[in-house]
């Protein structure tokens, strides 16, 4: 027993152990010898006469002294020693804190964490659950309810009941005896009143006895009956946590004995809580694994086929790319310059290296790691290694041999799979149909060839149905949770789509694995090592090779690996045993440092920056001498004999273990009888002693297991570099036996042994070797059967596509009906026109309706390309199942649009069925056809864009050579080919000829009475009305011709698949330009050869001219509740989280995937929430935050991608400036601003590279986080926020990004960032930590409560702070060494594994009652009440450039994003010059003399405009999308007026457009010889042209802007043209427009622009004096001679009647309403800008007021 509470303030030991607490107590750290401490109420917020505030940081506290007895709390350590006098509390600026409020904190929060548990399902009472041994009673609690105060008071929540004699409220229990021993620690969660327990003899002996307290007649403190409840509904483990609450209080206040009289009772709830977890059943797979992956691997290897180990070997390898490099950045200029003089010009092509004379050498069983800086190669090498070339234009010297054969010679795919760092799935199927589908196409080892011995084993899995290889795969990489969740979903991280990238190779078969960035996609450290030890157990297990590359790995997970690759600039500067690089360097002379990890060293020790590590006496060495050095080292000597030897398939092996090591050795010596010197010994191992070494048994730490007749080629030790044994020196005599054990001797510590062994790769692979000499696992039905299932879902669950598509056929499909509705049979060319139509329409909408189908094949392309390079499939199959998966759905559309339109037009009914269903056939060929164009220009087109152009220029000339606009003898002879193998023409014939050869029109010429309404009769009289018709068009007439058609249009599917099978057969589309900044991209540590060498720890001090505006952030009790939109329920991210930031520090948020940092991170800045939704107080220098002050002085970092594009870095830096500063500053001082932070964030050698709005593959992601940072600085902020800024760089790249982070914060501005787990070196640059969990604070420390001596290292002081807290939990494990304690910590708290892990305790609960959050709380109210004292209140609102500034900035931006823009505008403007050549070819010299001429040459302006209309609209889509993240991150920071920008992109709109359309009217108003009758008439034309171009852009973003994704907006502009086509006027005239549409019809631009342009063209004033004379001269209507000076032209076969009149009639043509035409497309455009401007407006005022 211990006695508590000596005079000298310590604890004494009477017997017992030491129970000293593992912090101080408050009555050790400050007080006089015999001074004891007395807890009492705090007062309440009246009683202070304060306002009530209060904050979830902690509660307050006041220490009193007086008499009675000493009791101190394990929970108070105060950082510094508090000034103390008697019966004073400890006071801060005037505010008392009582420590009892710690207790009733923490009872009132456990009442409302009970409460909560009431819904769920019940756990076993406290009166009935308690089963322990023995037991005849149930425990019960009595508990009195104290009244309820003002202070933070929870209703029946324990209070802590005090008075002037010392008296102490009593907790009681009381309950029946039973057995139980006890173990395990608890912790008090605050300072506590004194604790009583009585009761029978279940809690000990010690129970039974009435404590000191309660013999004095104490009262006792009971809580309400609410309470009790709560208490008995609570889980089993949260009861364990309460009663270990309690036995920890009862040790912090000296109750030693009582606390010892319950340890049984505390022991007895843990082990049956442990016993019921483990009584549960587990089943299947589970069941399997749960003693282990090692184990069920071994328990499975003897019975499955080995996989063919594969020597890996690389001599002299030099990888290089031939690649364009051009200079500068392209502008229209340069491009037009370039397509004129490209013809003659060759590009400029050079040779970049990526690797340079690799050697080296991958066994199987181990794990290599290649690092090295950034543009080192490590890619390239997967790569190489692999097999797969990043380019066609690619060219590789040297040899890879895998077990000696060339990788040329081998399926390579079949043996290497190489996992990318991209991860691309298909977002619509769960990660199990992922991993399933990867299973079925790449396991080689099939169910059937399961062995019983093997199916015994997997029995539990196999008789629950489960795969036990992919059940495997999901536990090993920790998908387990989320195997049932879409890949695309929300609730997938990043960081488990790269891991279900690792599993998806993982589930086939495959004898070496190549990783590119294993941990890419924002993984811990803890969920690494936990990813990397279960691939090391499944490579010892399986013998397979891994090669890795790894971002920043940490030292636990660095030492997982067996071998090290370190590149530089694609050489070797080392390779070999991981235990040797350190003791290879520090022979160099460079030492890694202490408190740096190996990853960061080894990253930067070959830059000019390993600079820093060069002990003193030691020569600097330049990456030539680190190179030379490698060569001449005894490891690459043994590198160069296994690569040179002659067996193939000598593998060499590395284990490793303390002595004795079990193992003899014989020396042998062959004698050769040739030569005059005897061969080189060998030392074999010569037995293997079970159990009696540390090398005898199998381990993780051996490679393979130690065999006799293994060859010794080295030994070594801990730091130690292995000494080589075996050499290729036929002169060595020596005794190497000897020399063997001299050195095994000489090694202190473990031993390491390098072993070489000879394999037969036949033997050891059976069944696999013969599925490995195929090229692909499955057969081609097979892999049909499995890709046709998968294409089937992802189409089935693609909803919105398969809505938009149907939604589509039936809006146009009911649209034409209404249109064309009951057409009656009459024999009527204009009704038989009309039928013609509907035709042509009909087969026009099959083919369009496809293109919605374009960006989803684009996107999909990426997987294709991946799980083919690793021969999942054949391009045959893929393609054979897109077919027959597409092919219902075409079937259905069709059924939809011939259901529709044949029985709303009234087509013919009386001839039977036959008619129908060749119409029927007809749709779904046309369907089947458009779908399969589609799919071709997918997979042959290099980008979206240019699939666009090419579907673009190939519709064009289906729709003019259709047969509808351009008869066949009226096509020109050099165009004939086009119109015979239009499929459209053929589908439109055949639908003609099946119309019109019905007996519906079977009635004669010749009983015609009349031929004015059937002008074909003319000359026909032993024609039916229906053949007559089709002559008089120009089509076949014999209905033999529709299985012609139908036979053309077979054709054109085969074609166009054929195609689709050659482009994934043979393209694979990759960037092959480069601008000169990809050089520096290969040799990036050159960058920092500015930084001075003096600047070792650091950036040296720079300062801006601009000084930012003092801001001090807190934020109080901060919660934010999310929607989840699938269960219909809110979930809470952030919970009651505080803390704050002052100016010139930088503040870290810490935490896994899932903890809140973004959250809180968005919520501190205003972005991306809902104001709505978040609870708590965010104060800015103690003023509430007003969101449209705060947005001036923020700044945040986002992706690259959302800043402006096609602008220079130092353009789009200046512009942010210019936006965003005050009034005052005046352009000079913006420039100068805009040059120091470019200098100060490094971006200066960059300055005038072209942003683009996709994203630059020339700059590394380094310089991408910079420019970022610079454009968000630009604006002066005084605070800025950065979301994860360290995601995908590696080491290297890491620590600049902080250091430049660190000098921003040193010119006195505020930096906050989440980050996942920062290295010890970049925590070190912060101030401030706040580490979250599940939204809830588990640790918050400032800085200021530091005082760092000025001799302490630049690292630790944070971390230092952060381990001792965690450490000093009870329980809690300490921190190993060299572990990063973020990562430490991230464990701790159960936040860092891979499955979430689980915490053994509630850190948050710790957290709030530790006084460390009580410290914290106290400043928080401090801040609470600082308004004014840290800075003046933010005042300044709107706009901060005055408006001339803001005019002239926006504009020039917009127009520079046009001039630059060349994919889109010389896209454009090229597009619509093919079009205008194209149309002015085939209407070159056409006479319009006759009614067919006149028809087909006023047909042509329907298809310019239809065709500028299409082409118009949906290319503005894409630019408009991609400018979209960039328009809302400006609107976010009110940088300008919404009006002003939409007013500056018409401006830069319509001069390109001008240009554009002058060329469409210059080439084809000359060609096609039309308004070129004088310059007046040609202007106007060109005017009307334009002004409808400008309208249906603009009719293109207000359908951008309202719909926001381009599926959508594709189908909306595909449906509003569809109408205004079909209601222009053109294909029905307005006097047969049914009145029930006739408002789309003056609500139609085209009709108006058609109207106009037709008039221009044509008119001609028939009533002038020399013609009709306004009526005087009617003679002169069909004669000629009668007025033979009038020059309007006539129409021959219409009895010489006038083109215009006869055209104005059939037309419904107004020549004097073009006026008015000119002013209703003006209006059009002002009315689709003001749409656009009004719904960007809406959405910015309501992204604004959710923030309010």
């Amino acid at each position: 027993m211990a006695e508590i509470g000596g005079q000298d303030g310590n604890f004494r030991d009477l017997g017992g152990g030491d129970l000293r607490p593992s912090r101080p107590s408050v009555d050790s750290t400050g007080t006089a010898p015999g001074t004891n401490i007395r807890f009492a109420r705090a007062p309440s917020d009246r009683e202070r006469g304060q306002p009530s505030a209060s904050d979830n940081s902690g509660p307050s506290i006041l220490q009193r002294f007086g008499s009675g007895r000493s009791f101190g709390s394990a929970r108070i350590q105060p950082l510094q020693t508090p000034v103390t006098k008697s019966n004073q509390g400890v006071e801060d600026d005037g505010l008392a804190f009582y420590p009892q409020d710690l207790l009733e904190e923490g009872l009132g929060e456990w009442k409302d964490r009970a409460s909560s548990l009431q819904t769920l399902k019940k756990s076993t009472s406290v009166s009935a659950s308690r089963g322990y041994r023995g037991a005849e009673k149930t425990p019960s609690f009595t508990f009195r309810r104290r009244s309820h105060d003002s202070y933070g008071g929870i209703e029946g929540a324990a209070r802590h009941s005090t008075d002037d004699e010392g008296d102490r409220g009593q907790f009681r229990l009381s309950g029946a005896s039973q057995d139980g021993t006890y173990g395990g620690q608890g912790r008090s969660g605050a300072a506590t009143a004194g604790i009583e327990a009585r009761g029978s003899s279940m809690y000990g002996a010690g129970l039974q006895q009435e404590s000191p307290a309660r013999q004095r007649g104490e009262r006792s403190l009971d809580l309400s009956q609410d309470f009790f409840v709560t208490l008995a509904e609570a889980p089993q483990a949260s009861l364990i946590h309460l009663v270990s609450l309690y036995h920890q209080t009862l040790l912090r206040h000296g109750l030693v004995e009582e606390a010892e009289a319950i340890t049984s009772v505390l022991a007895g709830l843990q082990n049956e809580e442990s016993g019921r977890i483990e009584r549960e059943e587990l089943k299947g797979m589970d069941l399997l694994l749960k003693e282990g992956l090692l184990k069920y691997l071994l328990s499975i290897q003897p019975h499955i086929p080995q996989v063919p180990r594969q020597v890996v070997k690389f001599k002299g390898v030099t990888y290089s790319m031939r690649v364009k490099i051009e200079k500068g950045y392209e502008t229209m200029f340069t491009k037009i310059k370039g397509l004129i003089g490209g013809l003659l010009k060759q590009p400029r092509l050079e040779n970049m290296t990526m690797l340079r004379d690799v050697t080296g050498y991958l066994m199987p069983g181990t794990l290599t790691l290649v690092v090295g800086p950034p543009g080192a190669g490590k890619r390239a090498f997967l790569n190489v290694i692999g097999g797969r070339p990043m380019s066609p234009d690619s060219s590789l010297s040297g040899t890879v041999t895998y077990n000696g054969n060339n990788v040329r010679d081998v399926n390579v795919e079949r043996f290497a799979a190489v996992v990318s760092s991209e991860d691309v799935h298909l977002p619509s199927l769960t990660v199990r149909e992922t991993l399933e589908f990867a299973r079925d196409c790449s396991q080689a080892f099939r169910p059937k060839y399961f062995t019983e011995d093997l199916k015994s084993v997997m029995g539990e899995a196999l008789k629950h149905g489960q795969d036990p290889k992919m059940e495997m795969n999901l536990s090993m990489l920790g998908l387990k949770r989320v195997a049932d969740r879409p890949v695309g979903s929300p609730m997938t991280t990043e960081f488990q789509r790269h891991r279900l990238t690792t599993a998806e190779m993982f589930a086939g078969t495959y004898a070496v694995y190549l990783f590119d960035q294993l941990n890419s996609g924002g993984a811990v450290e803890s969920q690494t090592f936990d990813m990397v030890t279960s691939i090391r157990m499944f490579t010892r297990v399986r013998k397979c090779t891994v090669l890795a590359s790894i971002l920043h790995p940490s030292e636990e997970t660095l030492n997982l690996f067996d071998r090290i690759i370190l590149l530089d600039s694609g050489q070797v500067m080392y390779q070999g045993p991981r235990q040797d690089v350190l003791p290879y360097f520090q022979s160099l002379g460079y030492v890694k440092p202490k408190h740096f990890s190996t990853s960061a060293f080894l990253s930067e020790v070959t830059t000019p920056e390993g600079v820093r590590y060069l002990q003193p006496g030691f020569p600097c060495l330049e990456r030539e001498d680190f190179i030379a050095s490698f060569l001449l080292s005894p490891t690459f000597r043994d590198i160069r004999r296994v690569v040179d030897c002659a067996d193939p398939t000598q593998e060499q092996i590395w284990v490793q273990g303390r002595r004795p090591l079990g193992l003899k050795f014989t020396e042998k010596r062959s004698d050769d009888a040739s030569g005059p010197t005897r061969a080189p010994a060998s030392i074999l191992v010569d037995e293997v002693i079970e159990n009696e070494g540390t090398l005898a048994d199998a381990s993780m730490d051996h490679t393979s297991s130690v065999s006799p007749g293994d060859e010794v080629v080295a030994v070594g030790g801990a730091g130690v570099q292995l000494k080589y044994f075996k050499t290729n020196n036929r002169h060595d005599n020596s005794s190497s036996e000897q020399s063997l054990s001299q050195a095994i001797d000489q090694v202190a510590e473990s031993v390491r042994l390098q072993l070489q062994r000879h394999f037969d790769p036949v033997k050891l692979t059976g069944v696999s070797r013969i599925q490995f000499m195929k090229g692909y696992v499955l057969k081609f039905r097979s892999e049909t059967k499995v890709l046709l299932k998968r294409e089937l879902k992802v189409l089935l669950r693609n909803k919105l596509g398969l809505e938009l598509r149907f939604a589509q056929v039936l809006t146009m499909s009911t649209y034409t009906g209404v249109v064309f509705f009951r057409v009656q049979n009459d024999p009527d060319q204009l009704v038989m026109n009309l039928k013609r139509g509907v035709f042509f329409i009909s087969v026009l909408n099959m083919t369009l309706i496809n293109l919605g189908q374009l960006p989803g094949l684009l996107e999909e392309r990426a997987v294709y390309y991946k799980q083919q390079g690793a021969r999942f499939f054949r391009p045959q199959s893929f393609l054979f199942a897109k077919l027959l998966a597409t092919l219902p759905f075409s079937f259905l559309e069709a059924t939809l649009w011939t259901v529709v339109i044949y029985f709303m037009t009234g087509l013919n009914v009386e001839s039977g069925s036959w008619h129908f269903w060749v119409f029927y056939l007809i749709m779904i060929l046309t369907a089947i056809n458009g779908s399969s164009l589609v799919r071709f220009m997918a997979y042959f087109a290099p980008d979206r864009d240019a699939a666009n152009a090419f579907i673009g220029v190939l519709i064009a000339i289906f729709i003019i050579f259709a047969g509808f606009l351009v008869p066949r003898f009226s096509v020109p002879h050099y165009w004939l080919w086009a119109y015979y193998i239009d499929p459209l023409q053929w589908a439109t014939t055949a639908l003609v000829i099946n119309e019109f050869n019905s007996k519906s029109y079977s009635m004669l010429c010749s009983q015609v009475t009349s031929l004015v309404n059937l002008p074909q009769c003319v000359g026909r009289p032993t024609n039916t009305v229906g053949h007559a018709y089709i002559a008089r068009g120009q089509f076949y007439t014999s209905d033999s011709w529709i299985a012609v058609a139908v036979a053309v249009l077979l054709g054109w599917i085969v074609l166009w698949n054929l195609g689709a099978y050659y482009a994934l057969a043979r393209k694979r589309h990759h960037p092959q330009t480069l601008s000169p900044y990809m050089e520096m991209k290969l040799t990036s540590s050159q960058q920092h050869q500015f930084k001075a060498i003096d600047e070792e720890w650091g950036q040296a001090e720079v300062k801006l001219s601009l000084t930012s505006f003092p801001v001090t952030l807190s934020w109080h009790e901060l919660s934010y509740d999310v929607m989840i939109p699938a269960i219909g329920q809110t979930r809470t991210v952030l919970k009651y989280v505080s803390g704050w930031g002052n100016p010139g520090e930088m503040v870290a948020f810490l935490g896994g995937h899932g903890a809140g940092k973004t959250t809180l991170l968005n919520c501190l800045a205003g972005r991306k929430v809902s104001s709505a939704r978040v609870g708590g107080q965010i104060l800015v220098n103690g003023y509430p935050r007003v969101h449209k002050t705060f947005a001036h002085v923020v700044g945040y970092v986002e992706d690259i991608m959302a800043y402006v594009p096609y602008m220079t870095v130092r353009e789009g830096i200046e512009f942010s400036a210019a936006m965003r500063l005050s009034k005052n500053v005046g352009k000079k001082e913006r420039k100068l601003f805009a040059e120091e932070i470019m200098n100060l964030v490094q971006i200066s050698h960059i300055s005038d590279m072209l942003l683009m709005a996709g994203g630059n593959e020339e700059i590394l992601k380094e310089q991408s986080v910079r420019l970022a940072i610079a454009t968000e600085l630009a604006g002066n902020p005084s605070v800025l926020f950065l979301d994860e800024p360290l995601k995908g760089l590696d080491t290297h790249a890491s620590r600049h990004i902080i250091e430049c982070l660190r000098t921003i914060a040193n010119t006195g501005r505020l930096v906050i960032v989440s980050l996942q787990q920062p290295s010890l070196r970049e925590l070190s640059n912060f101030n401030t930590i706040q580490v979250l969990k599940n939204g809830e604070t588990v640790y918050f420390k400032s800085g200021e409560y530091e005082t760092v001596p000025a001799d302490t290292v630049p690292v630790g002081t944070a971390a230092e702070f952060l381990i001792k807290y965690f450490e000093a939990i009870p329980g809690t494990p300490r921190c190993p060494r060299n572990k990063n304690p973020v990562a430490y910590a991230l464990e701790v708290i159960g936040d860092g594994s891979a499955d979430g892990g689980k915490a053994h305790r509630d850190y948050a609960f710790e957290y709030r009652v530790s006084e460390l959050a009580l410290r914290n709380h106290i400043v928080l109210q401090n801040l609470r009440r600082s308004k004014g004292q840290n800075g003046p209140e933010l005042r300044e609102s709107g706009y901060r450039a005055p408006y001339s500034v803001m005019a002239w900035e926006v504009v020039l931006k917009i127009q520079r994003i046009y001039w630059r823009n060349t994919k889109y505008n010389f896209g454009r403007l090229i597009g619509a010059l093919i079009l205008a050549l194209i149309l002015g070819t085939v209407y070159f010299n056409i006479n319009p003399h006759t009614t067919v001429n006149m028809n087909v040459k006023s047909q042509s302006l329907f298809i310019l405009c239809a065709l500028l209309a299409i082409s118009n609209a949906q290319s503005i889509v894409p630019l408009l999308l991609r400018m979209n993240s960039t328009m809302e991150r400006d609107q976010e920071t009110q940088q300008y007026s919404v009006w002003l920008h939409s007013m500056a992109w018409t401006f830069g709109e319509i001069p390109y457009m001008a240009v554009t359309t002058m060329i469409v009217c210059f080439v084809f108003c000359l060609m096609a010889q039309m308004a070129v009758d004088s310059a007046a008439q040609f202007f106007r034309f060109y005017f009307v042209l334009l002004e409808f171009s400008l309208a249906i852009t603009f009719l293109g973003i207000v359908v951008v802007v309202i719909s926001q994704r381009p599926a959508i907006a594709a189908v909306i502009i595909s449906v509003v043209i569809g109408f205004w086509t079909s209601t222009g006027g053109s294909v029905v005239p307005k006097r047969k427009i049914l009145p029930t549409v006739i408002w789309v019809f003056w609500s139609n631009p085209l009709q108006y622009v058609l109207n106009a342009l037709t008039s221009i063209a044509f008119f001609c004033d028939t009533n002038k004096p020399t013609c009709l004379d306004s009526g005087r001269n009617l003679a002169c209507l069909n004669d000629p001679t009668a007025c033979p000076l009038c020059d309007c032209k006539r129409l021959d076969d219409a009895r010489n009647a006038f083109l215009w009149t006869t055209l104005e009639f059939n037309r419904s043509l107004n020549h004097s309403r073009v006026p008015l035409d000119m002013l209703a497309l003006a209006l059009f455009c002002v009315v689709f800008r003001i749409a656009a401007g009004i719904v960007i407006s809406y959405r910015k005022q309501k992204r604004l007021a959710s923030k309010k």
